[in-house]
């Protein structure tokens, strides 16, 4: 599996490459529709989650949204929640390039500021729906990695969208509100062998036909997933507000 080259995501996501931007009126996520109109065609199938199919989801829903092309050509969007906080949706596993038949999908929230490690373990450990982490440069972030080999029905997505979305503001809310702790630090580095590993396994045909996986897999983009958010902090020093979320933790009372 080839590794993200951070000098060219950074540039590409800063910069934006051609997919287009848009915002609908209202929002289906603000409201609690019945499971049937929460959009329209709700059972209907998607086969993979090309940007070409999220994007007239996004603007059913009246959410905001921008292209990007990340590393390889893949095409990303940074999208914002009625709340405002901004999240990453990439295609992944793509059988017909780097940016078509994309039968996963990674969503994405970074969040910088004042993290407490102690906070997000414990809500990685609360909340099995997501993946929470801390990245090497002390970032927090929250994941959903969503599949489509043999169809997703358009409700099913939306439904699994505004729950991630949800849960990143449970943990946005978390981090704002928690109290500093001295704590064992650990980041998603700390599996960075395990990356090598799976590196040396794709460059070896034989070895990667062998454990029975490949470089456009669901493990190959799970892997990927430490990178990719690494690739969103260092974009976003270059366009601060773009990408990562800030927090800052509210002092306790007494304290200010």
């Amino acid at each position: 599996m080839k590794r993200l080259s951070a000098g060219i995501a950074i540039a590409a996501l800063v910069a934006g490459a051609g997919i287009g931007a848009a915002a609908a009126q209202g929002n289906s996520l603000s409201a609690k529709p019945d499971a049937t109109e929460i959009i329209t065609d709700a059972g209907k199938l998607m086969y993979d989650y090309d940007v070409e199919n999220i994007v007239p989801i996004l603007q059913e829903l009246g959410l905001k949204w921008q292209g990007r092309t990340a590393p390889q050509g893949q095409k990303v969007i940074i999208a914002e929640a009625p709340s405002g906080m901004s999240f990453v949706l990439m295609p992944t596993a793509c059988k017909s390039g780097v940016a078509a038949g994309c039968v996963g999908v990674s969503m994405t929230a970074v969040f910088g500021g004042d993290i407490d490690q102690r906070t997000v373990t414990s809500f990685n450990y609360r909340y099995p729906f997501t993946s929470a982490g801390v990245e090497e440069g002390g970032s927090a972030f929250i994941n959903r990695y969503e599949i489509a080999d043999y169809g997703m029905p358009r409700g099913n997505f939306v439904t699994s969208l505004s729950v991630f979305l949800v849960q990143a503001e449970m943990l946005q809310e978390s981090l704002i509100t928690a109290t500093q702790t001295v704590s064992q630090k650990s980041y998603l580095g700390d599996l960075s062998a395990n990356a090598l590993n799976m590196q040396q396994v794709f460059a070896d045909e034989g070895a990667a036909q062998l454990a029975g996986i490949s470089a456009d897999s669901h493990q190959a983009s799970l892997e990927s997933t430490a990178e990719f958010v690494r690739v969103l902090v260092e974009a976003d020093r270059q366009s601060p507000g773009k990408i990562v979320n800030i927090t800052v933790n509210k002092p306790a009372a007494g304290d200010e």
